[in-house]
């Protein structure tokens, strides 16, 4: 089995390409910035995901080295904050290209091997932020918003040649979105959440995991909170 994860080099991503490859997948990293570590047999490409051209010809280079795509897993993305009002038009296109635009660009060069082996697995880190909304980051959202119901589209469409698409919505994780909260900040946070901690990379992926598995054989189209009781 072959997974594509892209943005698979830091946090989440990172923590799921690990996964996979302990489970004994062949695992392809998308990265843009920090190359994934040199273990486990992992082969990197580097891409800009929000660039449909070096995207187009990534996942080419993927699909010639290793055939097929059997799983997908989106965790690129960026975030900022800020009042919705000192956005730039800058910060809207940097921050919609890469969290939706880069899913979109991405999918539409995957799916078709996907269909014509009338099988496949697609999962993309969303965040609780795109079904609630977070004050100060209103672009960031939006944007995780737009992966919601992109991915529930795909769902219906995709359902009939057997791909399953689904989104991990995570809480308040401990990656590298976490380094402007200050100690303050982050045990406010762990207050408000039920469980009383902030998650892990590894406890996201394991349910990324799971729903690339055929133990989630009959999901499809939903958003799969993964936020310790913050958002109930």
């Amino acid at each position: 089995m072959h997974v594509l994860i892209a943005g698979g080099s830091r946090g989440i991503g990172l923590a799921c390409s690990r996964l996979y490859a302990t489970k004994g997948w062949d695992v392809s990293v998308i990265y843009n910035n920090t190359p994934v570590p040199d273990e486990y047999g992992i082969c990197s490409y580097k891409c800009d995901v929000s660039d449909p051209d070096q995207v187009k010809a990534t996942v080419k280079a993927i699909t010639d080295k290793n055939g097929t795509i059997d799983s997908l897993v989106y965790c690129s993305g960026i975030a900022l904050t800020g009042l919705a009002t000192d956005f730039t038009t800058d910060n809207y296109r940097k921050i919609i290209d890469t969290n939706f635009g880069g899913l979109f660009f991405i999918t539409h060069e995957v799916i078709p091997y996907m269909v014509r082996n009338h099988k496949g697995t697609i999962t993309a880190i969303s965040s609780m932020w795109g079904q609630t909304g977070a004050s100060c980051e209103s672009l960031y959202s939006a944007s995780k918003g737009a992966v919601d119901a992109y991915i529930k589209s795909l769902a219906k469409e995709l359902g009939p040649s057997d791909i399953r698409v689904n989104a991990v919505s995570p809480g308040v994780v401990d990656t590298d979105m976490m380094k402007e909260y200050t100690d303050e900040d982050k045990e406010a946070l762990k207050d408000e959440t039920p469980l009383g901690k902030i998650g892990t990379p590894e406890e996201i992926a394991n349910v990324v995991y799971y729903l690339s598995s055929d133990s989630s054989s009959f999901i499809t189209g939903q958003i799969i909170g993964v936020n310790g009781g913050f958002l109930i």
